[in-house]
């Protein structure tokens, strides 16, 4: 096997540009969290001659309250900083940079990794492949608005109206989304297509790519985005997925599974206070259920082994919402989970309560984060699935941000989440 110093070697000599490696994590609020590391010292590391040290607070810093935290414990904390060197990727819009995705190491726990959610979701792919011998592949859709130095949308005569049209993607619009496509492309990110996608808005889908490494790509893609502009957390990010093995009645079971815990997977995948007007329409459905392309549900349905999850955002810590993903599937592949759910192809909507329960349409999504926060702290199941020292730091950020935000005005909130996402 290659090593850590021989990977980091190979891959600067691809780039020898590059001065600085940004060593990056995603924290419980989701907010890329980064150090900026001089080559030689990487080396350091990497030949396992330094350990990176972070303080404590490095994963539960509220955005409602940041700078300020609230540690649930006494006690202090040692964090190390564990590069995957295998994730190095050149950052396309500074070509001295390169950045690379970390483990974070507890130093004190009994499982050392168990608050990490990077760690998580790669221990839930190796089962997946243990067990049942399938890999995962994954793109993300990604959705975004340019806004001016006022943080209000772009305003200009060639205006960005509605789905699908060149409108809006004449002039300068298309001026700026050229230039972030060619950062893309120099961090070795591929861009599967984009398009307009409602008023002021645009969406990049990305190539689809192994999951962890998808993600990986995902975080850059975002980075790359708000280089020369603002992502507001209105917009959605949803999450392709595909099982190459599995097929029925595997698959309704792995679907089911999910399903099941939908309220819990939605305190993840829609971790911000305002998130939850997702629910109230086509964003992330009202009903769980599921539908081939369907919309208007939180799983659309491509293929038997290919879904849509639309009941996440750019503020979810996206290597947690996966693995609870990954790891509620995997619970219904292990019970055998029967897939109650009929496949809706029309408009939840349009039917009345006697047509929903045909489709077994009968539980709403949760309609706020304290809410889904609730069914995440029932659910006995997820409990098991995730360690307990994970949940017990990341549902008292969450809370923290309910208690908070819920005291701010809409545009107080706003620009909090503009400043930090």
């Amino acid at each position: 096997m290659i090593s850590d110093e021989e990977k980091l070697q190979k891959f600067l000599q691809k780039n020898e540009s590059v001065k600085y490696i940004r060593l990056q994590w995603i924290d419980f609020s989701g907010i890329l969290r980064v150090r900026f590391v001089p080559v030689d010292r990487c080396f350091q590391i990497a030949q396992g001659n330094e350990n990176y040290l972070l303080p404590q607070v490095s994963m539960i810093i509220p955005v409602s309250t940041a700078p300020r935290c609230f540690p649930t414990g006494n006690d202090l904390e040692i964090w190390v900083l564990r590069p995957d060197w295998s994730s190095l990727r050149p950052c396309g819009f500074r070509p001295s940079h390169a950045s690379v995705m970390c483990f974070l190491e507890h130093k004190v726990a009994g499982d050392t990794y168990s608050k990490c959610p990077r760690m998580l979701l790669s221990r839930a792919l190796e089962r997946l492949e243990r067990e049942w011998s399938t890999k995962v592949l994954a793109g993300f859709e990604i959705e975004f608005m340019l806004l001016d130095h006022s943080s209000q949308p772009l305003n200009q005569l060639d205006r960005l109206n509605s789905y699908q049209t060149t409108a809006g993607l004449r002039g300068q619009t298309l001026d700026i989304v050229e230039e972030i496509l060619d950062y893309l492309k120099k961090s070795s990110i591929n861009i599967h297509h984009f398009h307009t996608e409602t008023h002021d808005q645009i969406e990049f889908a990305l190539s689809p790519e192994p999951l962890l490494d998808a993600i990986d790509s995902l975080i850059l893609a975002q980075e790359t985005i708000r280089t020369p502009l603002l992502d507001g957390p209105t917009n959605g990010i949803h999450l392709h997925m595909s099982v190459d093995k599995l097929a029925p009645p595997h698959t309704h079971n792995f679907l089911a599974g999910i399903l099941n815990h939908m309220g819990s997977l939605c305190a993840f995948g829609m971790a911000n206070f305002d998130g939850y007007v997702r629910t109230g329409k086509d964003a992330a459905g009202t009903w769980v259920g599921f539908g081939t392309e369907n919309r208007d549900l939180p799983v659309r349905k491509i293929s038997e082994q290919h879904w849509e999850f639309r009941m996440m955002d750019s503020t979810s810590n996206t290597y947690l919402f996966a693995a609870a993903v990954l790891l509620t599937g995997l619970g219904g592949l292990s019970e055998k989970m029967d897939l109650d759910w009929e496949d809706c192809r029309v408009f939840p909507h349009s039917l009345d309560e006697r047509e929903r329960a045909e489709y077994q349409l009968d539980k709403r999504m949760p309609s706020s984060l304290q809410e889904a926060l609730q069914l995440l702290k029932a659910d006995a199941a997820v409990k098991t699935w995730i360690p307990k020292e994970l949940l017990n730091s990341y549902i008292p950020v969450k809370e923290k941000e309910v208690e908070v935000f819920q005291k701010m005005t809409d545009n107080q909130r706003r620009l909090r989440f503009l400043e930090y996402f």
